[in-house]
């Protein structure tokens, strides 16, 4: 069952569970927030395992799977049983050939680098010329990306930081908490800009 994430004020959900809100509103370093996201990333994780494992198709799948296995064993033992499938149900043992060599050439290849929230590393087969499998690289392109801040030690470079962080706030990328200690840096690198003396320094 997925978690209980809890609504703001504006009734809007923050993505967060109870836990989550209360860690993130008691954080203060960038490791500390680094921390509950870190927290949030693995728990929808494991709520879309969950959710999938649950659903119809995990079902099926699950037992499309059980019944390769049974059969498979069962060819093992007795193995006269082929020919008889392919006189009696030569299509179902068409099926079972192409899995069982598509299972072999997915055994062979290379491995998805993702390690899972259990710390066990993913067994799915990578993509060609990636780090990682289908799902894995679906779920990275879903996940925000860090904003790529210039500078703030000039006017221009805060003024290209606040136009990044008012984009990443529409696109998604920044929730409020963020933006709001985002603005609060931006602020202070305003104040600071005029007092920097970098050069005189040298």
């Amino acid at each position: 069952m997925p978690s209980v994430t809890e609504k703001n004020s504006y009734g809007e959900d923050t993505g967060m569970t109870v836990e989550e809100n209360v860690l993130w509103n008691k954080a203060r370093t960038q490791a500390e927030y680094d921390a509950v996201n870190k927290m949030r990333c693995e728990r929808e994780a494991r709520d879309a395992e969950e959710e999938w494992s649950a659903s119809e198709s995990g079902q099926l799948l699950k037992r499309l799977s059980e019944a390769y296995e049974a059969y498979h064993r069962h060819l093992e033992q007795k193995p006269y049983a082929k020919e008889m499938a392919i006189a009696f149900d030569q299509g179902s043992q068409k099926i079972y050939d192409r899995m069982r060599a598509n299972l072999e050439r997915a055994n062979n290849a290379a491995r998805c680098a993702k390690l899972r929230s259990n710390g066990v590393r993913c067994r799915a087969p990578k993509v060609r010329g990636k780090k990682f499998c289908h799902m894995h690289l679906a779920m990275e392109e879903a996940r925000p990306q860090k904003l790529q801040l210039p500078a703030l030690d000039d006017a221009n470079g805060i003024q290209i930081a606040i136009a990044k962080a008012a984009q990443g706030v529409v696109d998604g990328t920044l929730d409020r908490h963020q933006a709001g200690l985002l603005g609060y840096i931006l602020q202070l690198a305003v104040t600071n800009v005029s007092r920097l003396d970098f050069e005189e320094a040298e």
